[in-house]
């Protein structure tokens, strides 16, 4: 299986705004086209289709670097594919590609308190709780790059 990230454009936009999560999941994460919308009015945010060979099978968004950090504002799996590991196998694919193209020591991300599996997930990843709320009211937490 061959992991790779296409930055989304003319070309694969349409397949992008078409992935969703499962229904229950919908109030956890903002959909793909409010997300491409958002990283074309807002600079420094970067879109990107998450591929497994040649099939397209997520989202992710990244960017707003600052303070030696990045975001990871945006992952999520189409729900086709949910539950065969990609969510897992992306998550470390997205922290190598963001180590490697930023001079980072952290990365953030933010969800929703009740989300109690992207909790879960996360926090056996690495990410840690910051004890902050964005804006938003989502938690926010952080991945240390230096203790990797």
């Amino acid at each position: 299986m061959n992991l790779r990230i296409e930055r989304v454009d003319q070309t694969n936009w349409r397949q992008v705004t078409a992935l969703s999560v499962s229904l229950n999941q919908k109030n956890f994460i903002e959909s793909n086209t409010y997300s491409i919308l958002e990283a074309h009015s807002i600079a420094d945010w970067y879109p990107v289709g998450l591929y497994s060979d040649d099939s397209l099978v997520g989202f992710a968004m990244y960017g707003c670097y600052e303070n030696n950090s990045v975001w990871l504002d945006r992952l999520m799996i189409d729900q086709n594919y949910q539950g065969q590991g990609f969510g897992e196998r992306f998550l470390k694919y997205l922290i190598e590609h963001l180590k490697n193209n930023f001079k980072i020591k952290n990365i953030l991300l933010s969800f929703t308190p009740s989300n109690q599996v992207a909790k879960i997930f996360y926090e056996k990843k690495g990410f840690s709780n910051t004890n902050e709320i964005d804006e938003n009211g989502e938690l926010i937490y952080s991945y240390n790059c230096s203790e990797v």
